[in-house]
């Protein structure tokens, strides 16, 4: 495809449905994505990102092609610019002037690091896999309106592109159909899942890395786990209620089948595939040449008493383990954001860091974290690209020293993670990109669900805490499924003192 500018046309909605009943519809449609802000907090969750039928589709599997580099081809080879037409571009506009929207599973690393690749691929998703969408609707929080924005090339895309008036009629057709969203159907009680891992042999892969850690391998390494639910509804509405069990500012929800143009949203057919992140971790988010990252480190469960509760974010806070293990991710990070940024442009935001102090401690619907800004300036001659090749996988969710904790995350996990702990998100045409760390994520595949959870093993990591933190994770994403907090093993952890609208 060879390079065009393109006009970037966007209006103000007349209607403001509930973004519930939007992302409800939309995901009837073909190859739904909906970067999600699930109304969580002004500041990371703002925005919410919808679209449907792409222009074009591609993927890259685990052999061949390098996915980053494969990627640049396609970014660089649509848009060789935009131009902004009629009125001001509103602010949701500007946070996705159309683009890609996709994932890359954390297999995408070996295409960056020499890697032993012991694990199992028994999920069968692709490495990556991106859309382009000429046509978006964003909803933003603050304001509480939408915004349509459309594409407008200088030549189609294809015998088949559609004019984007029409693209602009379709969606406005569909946000007045959106009215009230309607009420989820009874949940029904899941069944026990499968484990890739019982709770001993998890603790045993946790005494494992300890041994390595106490070697000098490593000063951190992050190790998860796997359970396996039969799918028992359309995907959409298990999103549906993850997104109300435990919200996250950088949620996703992402549809296609692997046979068929087209997925209806229903349950019914193996070749439905779907993924149902609720992750409150940005990865990546690039502005102009403006670079944030934000990792997550230390967790507690929160408790329906608000004493307990209270006494457990305080012991997050003071948690001499958990802030050593934020320290660590924060330097790996900085260190990561120097290899493409501007010399002396990286550090630590002083409104959520001091020289003793380095993070911010928020609560969410089912835990409380320990969360840093580490800001940077991409240097000339870098790109998007470049700036996700030099940080991806995340830091915090492999361990530090980066390249020997993967090695040794290879060597113990027995399947592969595919998205979970990859990166959900977006390249707008513009340039700008925003990526997630794939965590309290969900993969519908083969009619079953895939919910994945870990932890950060450091020296002083006991191997039982450590598979219970794993179990306060996965709370919100087990609720959603069916599953009671008895049934899931997390019987220290009780209902949410919040609402789930409070925290990211």
């Amino acid at each position: 495809m060879s390079t065009r500018n393109v006009r970037i046309r966007s209006v103000q909605a007349p209607v403001n449905p509930p973004v519930e009943a939007v992302l409800a519809r939309v995901a009837a449609r073909r190859q739904p994505v909906v970067l999600d802000s699930a109304g969580t907090r002004v500041r990371e969750g703002r925005f919410t990102i919808a679209a449907f039928d792409p222009v074009m589709t591609v993927e890259w599997g685990s052999h061949g092609d390098d996915p980053f580099e494969a990627l640049r081809r396609h970014l660089h080879g649509v848009s060789g610019g935009i131009t902004w037409v009629g009125a001001a571009p509103t602010p949701g506009a500007m946070v996705f002037p159309c683009g890609w929207i996709g994932y890359l599973a954390y297999e995408a690393g070996r295409f960056i690091e020499r890697l032993p690749a012991a694990t199992k691929p028994d999920v069968g998703l692709p490495v990556a896999r991106f859309a382009l969408y000429d046509a978006a609707a964003i909803h933003d929080a603050l304001l509480d309106e939408w915004t349509l924005v459309t594409a407008d090339w200088d030549a189609g895309l294809g015998p088949n592109a559609m004019p984007w008036q029409a693209r602009q009629e379709r969606w406005s057709a569909l946000l007045s159909e959106a009215a009230l969203p309607s009420p989820l159907p009874p949940r029904a009680s899941s069944p026990p899942p499968d484990h890739n891992l019982s709770r001993g042999a998890y603790e045993r892969m946790v005494r494992r890395a300890l041994e390595y850690i106490a070697a000098g391998d490593v000063f951190q390494v992050n190790l998860a786990r796997r359970e396996t639910y039969p799918l028992r509804e359309p995907p959409v509405t298990t999103y549906l209620r993850l997104r109300r069990a435990n919200p996250g500012a950088y949620s996703a929800f992402l549809s296609w089948s692997r046979v068929s143009a087209a997925y209806s949203g229903a349950a019914e057919g193996s070749d439905a595939v779907a993924i149902l992140s609720s992750s409150p971790e940005l990865f990546l988010q690039l502005r102009n040449r403006s670079v944030l990252t934000r990792p997550i480190k230390g967790t507690r469960p929160r408790s329906i008493d608000p004493a307990v509760d209270a006494s457990l974010k305080a012991e997050l806070a003071v948690s001499d383990k958990d802030r050593a293990e934020l320290a660590m991710i924060v330097d790996l990070e900085r260190n990561d954001l120097g290899r493409v940024c501007r010399y002396g442009s990286v550090r630590v935001l002083e409104a959520s860091a001091s020289p003793a102090q380095p993070y911010v401690l928020e609560t969410h619907p089912t835990v409380h974290h320990l969360v840093a800004d580490v800001v940077g300036e991409l240097a000339d001659g870098r790109d998007a690209i470049d700036l996700l090749r030099a940080c991806f996988p995340g830091g915090s969710i492999t361990g530090a020293p980066k390249v020997r904790a993967m090695q040794i995350i290879d060597e113990l996990e027995p399947s592969e993670r595919s998205v979970y702990t990859g990166s959900i998100g977006c390249f707008g045409l513009d340039g700008s990109m925003t990526m997630n760390i794939a965590i309290r994520t969900l993969l519908v595949v083969d009619n079953r669900v895939h919910l994945y959870v870990g932890g950060g093993i450091v020296a002083d990591s006991r191997p039982d805490d450590e598979y219970r933190e794993t179990q306060a994770k996965a709370l919100g994403m087990a609720r959603a499924l069916g599953v009671t907090a008895d049934e899931a093993g997390a019987e220290f952890v009780a209902e949410p003192a919040v609402s789930s609208q409070a925290g990211s």
